[in-house]
């Protein structure tokens, strides 16, 4: 394997952050760069829904030098990820456009969930929690996210916009601050976080960690090595709960430069270091059991690089990293108390019929991914109202955050569930503005996908899994679908022939039906 230099930008809402690392021709990983530009992408932002014009010229004067940085060091490959300030801003494209035509480095806005699934591999490659259930609190400057992580799987996921920047811009803007700004900030922290906490309260949690640069900072300030967890990493502090609101308590009495002054911290540090210790306090002191949070020492950068290195060496595993995007929307559809044994099936029928398909629908296994996901929630819209079930199923999954999945395939898969059952795609119409949006490609694969995903959901009828196994022989006008079934498949037959009408227009073939080898009769 040849030796390769590799960089990460993480743009922040509260800094700028650049780490680059050689992935040497054994395999081994090697810090070679780290630097961290104090440019505040979430000031005003949060406020208003615009980046600062003068962060956005901050922002290109740091991609300008990063680029000169990855020029001399000879990078290889070099990703950039956004979180909410690029993410929620109005003008957040703007920023994007204008730093890639002045470094050639694009951005990636990336969602919630795709925080949440960077943060857990970096927090498992550094410190060993397979035999664990741990909670990880990333805290940003425009959300923190809670990670339930059993086992080295996410089983629990959650964003809430309590970021520091967020919280400090809204509530505590003054030098000094009195109680009723805490108080304040209590109130409207503790409203947010009481459903998160009580869902985080359900599970055993072993063990509190947490990312993030204020993290970091409370690390250095009051972390101990704990003698509890001696396998860790001597860099990973544990920050004990008393000794971290006491902490709290002092920093809420003094000034901005008091802080910096008595303490150590850079201005852009000292500013949003209370608002990250009120959250932090209010969030360890109710989990059932914590003891204080440790203090991973990584972040955002750090899961990014760990994908890029193994990539590079060829050892990313897809199938895993997949299996933990099902797990995660099999999550979401127990959040809305869908038929667990149904969506199983749909999505076996569903996985089978794409890979037999392939010769007509032309798809990439990128799509067979998108298809798998939402044909297991294309009817948690009955969770709503089980009339109108696939409108509601639309809505509910575009604005869920599935972890490993980014904005716009969360859209396409929201629109395939859409369309698993009554009207077809048609971009035509007004009220199909979601499918409206579309690029042509995108529409294309849409109406493809939902064609198979009716075909899959019209023999799962019943809700039986009374359909074992299928196998499909593609003709010039038609394609034969054969199931391996216990049953007569009666019903199954009798939806098809409404189901597959979608498939019929889509794809130009009919459709013909056989039973354990036998054609099954037409149902007028």
């Amino acid at each position: 394997m040849e030796s390769a230099t590799l960089a990460a930008i993480d743009v922040g809402s509260n800094a700028i952050r650049l780490k680059i690392v050689e992935v040497k021709s054994d395999g081994t990983v090697e810090e070679v760069y780290q630097h961290r530009a104090p440019v505040r992408l979430g000031h005003e932002v949060f406020l208003t829904g615009f980046l600062n014009d003068s962060v956005i010229e901050s922002a290109i004067e740091a991609f300008g030098e990063f680029r000169a940085v990855i020029d001399k060091m000879k990078v290889h490959t070099t990703r950039a990820i956004a979180t909410s300030a690029t993410r929620e801003a109005i003008n957040g494209d703007n920023l994007v456009n204008r730093i890639y035509n002045s470094s050639g480095v694009k951005i990636e806005p990336i969602s919630g969930g795709e925080e949440a699934r960077l943060v857990q591999l970096a927090v498992t490659r550094k410190a060993d929690i397979r035999n664990r259930v741990a909670l990880v609190i990333d805290i940003g400057g425009g959300s923190v996210e809670f990670d339930v992580i059993d086992h080295g799987s996410i089983i629990y996921s959650n964003s809430l916009r309590l970021g520091t920047v967020r919280l400090q811009e809204t509530f505590l803007r003054t030098d000094t601050i009195s109680d009723l700004q805490i108080l304040l900030l209590r109130a409207y922290m503790e409203q947010l976080l009481e459903t998160t906490l009580d869902a985080i309260n359900k599970y055993d949690i072993d063990i509190v960690l947490g990312t993030g640069g204020n993290v970091e900072e409370f690390g250095k300030q009051l972390g101990v090595l704990d003698p509890d967890n001696n396998e860790f990493p001597r860099d990973v502090r544990f920050v004990p709960l008393r000794d971290f609101q006491r902490f709290v308590r002092e920093i809420s009495r003094l000034s901005v430069g008091e802080r910096m002054e008595q303490y150590g911290m850079a201005p852009d540090r000292a500013d949003v270091i209370l608002p990250a210790g009120l959250v932090l306090t209010e969030v360890v002191s109710n989990i059932i059991g914590a003891r204080g949070l440790y203090a991973a020492n990584v972040g955002l950068k750090d899961g990014l690089l760990a994908e890029m290195a193994d990539r590079h060496r060829n050892s990313w595993d897809v199938t895993s990293a997949e299996a933990e995007i099902i797990k995660a929307a099999m999550a979401l559809g127990n959040k809305y108390h869908f038929h667990v044994g149904h969506a199983k099936q749909v999505r076996y029928l569903s996985e089978r019929l794409f890979d037999q398909l392939g010769q007509i629908h032309h798809l990439s296994s990128a799509s067979r991914l998108l298809l798998s996901v939402a044909a297991v929630l294309h009817e948690v819209g009955g969770y709503v109202n089980p009339t109108s079930h696939h409108k509601h199923s639309y809505y509910l999954i575009r604005n869920s955050e599935i972890v490993g999945l980014n904005e716009e395939q969360i859209e396409l898969i929201a629109n395939i569930a859409r369309y698993h059952r009554k009207a077809f795609p048609d971009p035509n119409k007004t009220s199909h503005f979601h499918f409206q949006r579309l690029s042509y490609t995108e529409k294309e694969q849409v109406a493809r996908l939902a064609a198979i995903l009716r075909i899959a959901d019209a023999l799962d009828y019943q809700h039986k899994s009374i359909v074992a196994d299928l196998r499909v022989k593609i003709y010039d006008d038609a394609i034969e679908i054969d199931v391996r079934s216990f049953d007569d498949c009666l019903l199954e037959r009798w939806h098809l022939q409404e189901k597959g009408e979608l498939f019929v227009q889509t794809f130009g073939r009919s459709i013909r039906l056989l039973v354990n080898g036998k054609v099954a009769e037409q149902i007028d």
